[in-house]
């Protein structure tokens, strides 16, 4: 049902968005490559990446480690894009970034409230504690963060004559993506990153199945 929908509103935003300039390439493009290597690329790759990236540091407990190592692996996939691609891999490189230096003061507090156990003294506490509590009192920001993140990556599906209707409409035509991060993201939080890896597959899957059905049924 889920695919299904996904068909319908994709279909539905595709003809808004390309009344204002939108052509949507990313068909054309992976019908010209082999079906094995279609269902590579969508039902795996693309998948396990932007699960990776968007959905595994949601968690209740700030992870550093996995929130720099996500982040890294953003921007290496998004650094080739560009307008909002661009800006979400920067927000990543933000983020590696950010991840590093709450990481490094931790230690070098860490260092010092060791000596200054030694002499009974107070110890200051670190950024890192003080982000740990904002996530774990704030976990909506995270989530919603990620899902418009992973809404407006999927710009990149497009190729825009950029015009003032274009960017009024850009969250609208990225709405099914949007939506489909929503649903991705109940499945991580309540079942884990596994449940809504698989839930993202077979999205990834009918979709695919769908459209390549009918692209084979146009064919001569």
């Amino acid at each position: 049902m889920i695919g299904l929908g996904g068909s319908i509103a994709l279909l539905a935003v595709s003809l808004i968005a390309s009344k204002v300039g939108y052509d949507n390439t990313l068909e054309s493009e992976l019908l010209k490559r082999p079906l094995v290597e279609q269902f590579v690329l969508v039902t795996l790759l693309a998948p396990v990446i932007e699960e990776l990236v968007f959905r595994l540091p949601l968690a209740g407990r700030l992870r550093l480690g996995v929130l720099a190592a996500t982040g890294a692996i953003g921007v290496l996939n998004f650094a080739g894009g560009d307008g909002p691609v661009i800006a979400i891999a920067a927000m990543f490189g933000i983020v590696v970034v950010a991840s590093g230096v709450l990481w490094i003061q931790s230690l070098i507090v860490g260092v010092t409230r060791d000596a200054a156990e030694s002499e009974s003294a107070p110890t200051p506490p670190t950024w890192r504690d003080s982000a740990a509590r904002w996530w774990s009192s704030h976990p909506g920001w995270p989530v919603w963060c990620s899902i418009a993140a992973f809404g407006f990556v999927h710009l990149s599906n497009y190729d825009v004559n950029l015009s003032i209707a274009a960017i009024v409409v850009a969250p609208l035509v990225v709405s099914p993506q949007m939506w489909l991060g929503l649903m991705f993201t109940i499945a991580r939080v309540r079942y884990g990153w596994w449940a809504g890896l698989a839930l993202h597959a077979f999205h990834n899957l009918a979709v695919w199945g769908v459209t390549s059905s009918l692209s084979q049924m146009a064919l001569p």
